[in-house]
């Protein structure tokens, strides 16, 4: 049978207030913590009866949902369970309205009894037993559902790593479905702060993103995954506690995205926009040489042995980039000796993102004009206008000279 998003919310519900304190009671119960426990199992049956009648749509479509009992009463079922809620409905009571504490004898069980006959009587009439019903069925995401279910069996074999992979997948899907552009295996504090407007912790969020790998996909293609050993991403790290932790912080998290309301998020300029570098001179020299922090590998007395030129690049000749790419301009000196600023021309494939990457292709700064247009991406966004590139360095100079 398949249950209805509202029969499985109150459902899940029930089954967390009884769940939470089963077993609770120890030794020589205590009258108060029995008290505090009728009223959680009288609510939690409550809840549960008014959601198989809903299920059963037996509730009478207008006015306040039924008691208690009247709900039971409402369910196509046999009434076995009739003479136990009607002594919690009077012992609930007695509690709420007189001020009589319960017989602790009588109700040291009433959590686990009640966890009992709750889940016989949604077995009788759901199929399903409360401690089957799985909160994962409130994802809205199938691909997300896919790969929670995943992550749980990966767990129950005992392959730890492939299950904080696949609740990295998860989360990277629930982020992307709701345009959140978090990266995955990445802590952040300002993410972290972000989702404190839903309710997520900033610090469950940055232990869960300690705990995963960085992980990227584009398009339909597989994953990208990286493992950083030398931080997190190591056999210390894969342990079941740990993807017990994760699996609960990812759902909670997921479902708190999903019922968020939408927030507008600040897109940063490489979301929406590549680099177009114009040639502006006569001609301009491109070469192939190392990027800036490989420099000193070779680099001492003027002694290049790396840099190679490729050819001459004509007038109005273009090249686009990512704005996202790593040293975009850097300082150099020419063969001559002089300082110059080059600007990359050339990068790794999209695809292999996380490659280490040592050379590339340039051209002088001073013989281009830079413009940012907009991406494909960035068509989706209100296809943004062109502007003129800023120079960090200019904008820094001007700065310190006020």
């Amino acid at each position: 049978m398949t249950l209805k998003k509202e029969v499985l919310a109150r459902l899940l519900l029930a089954k967390s207030i009884l769940t939470s304190t089963r077993g609770a009671v120890a030794g020589q119960p205590n009258a108060h913590l029995v008290a505090r426990q009728i009223l959680s199992a009288h609510d939690a049956a409550d809840l549960a009866f008014v959601a198989i009648a809903d299920q059963q749509t037996t509730l009478p479509p207008h006015g306040h949902a039924p008691s208690m009992l009247k709900a039971l009463a409402l369910i196509e079922t046999n009434e076995r369970f009739s003479g136990y809620f009607s002594r919690l409905s009077n012992a609930r009571d007695s509690l709420k309205h007189v001020g009589n504490l319960p017989n602790t004898s009588d109700w040291a069980d009433v959590n686990d009894d009640t966890f009992d006959k709750i889940s016989a009587i949604c077995l009788d009439t759901l199929g399903v037993g409360l401690e089957d019903i799985d909160e994962i069925e409130l994802l809205e995401s199938p691909e997300v559902k896919e790969h929670v279910y995943e992550a749980r069996r990966a767990r129950d074999t005992g392959d730890f790593k492939l299950a904080l992979e696949e609740i990295a997948k998860a989360l990277y899907v629930a982020l992307a479905e709701s345009d959140l552009g978090f990266r995955i295996g990445s802590p952040n504090a300002e993410d972290a702060l972000m989702l404190t407007g839903i309710g997520v912790s900033p610090n469950e969020f940055l232990r869960l993103q300690q705990f995963l790998p960085e992980i990227w996909r584009l398009g339909s293609k597989p994953f990208d995954i990286r493992w950083t050993q030398a931080k997190f991403g190591h056999p210390g790290n894969w342990r079941q506690n740990n993807v017990d932790f994760c699996l609960d912080a990812a759902l909670e998290l997921a479902f708190r995205i999903q019922n968020a309301a939408s927030i507008p998020i600040a897109l940063e300029l490489s979301y929406v926009y590549n680099y177009k570098i114009t040639v502006v001179s006569v001609e301009a020299e491109i070469w192939e040489d190392l990027i800036e922090g490989h420099l000193e590998e070779v680099y001492a007395d003027n002694f290049r042995p790396l840099r190679e030129h490729k050819r001459y690049a004509k007038q109005g000749e273009s090249f686009t980039v990512s704005a996202d790419i790593k040293f975009f301009v850097s300082g150099d000196q020419s063969l001559t000796g002089e300082w110059i600023r080059r600007v990359r021309i050339s990068r790794e494939p999209f695809e292999e993102i996380f490659a280490t990457e040592k050379k590339a292709e340039f051209i002088n700064l001073a013989d281009v004009r830079i413009m940012c247009v907009p991406s494909a991406l960035g068509m989706h966004f209100g296809n943004p206008p062109e502007i003129e590139w800023q120079d960090p360095e200019a904008i820094n100079q001007t700065e310190s000279e006020k």
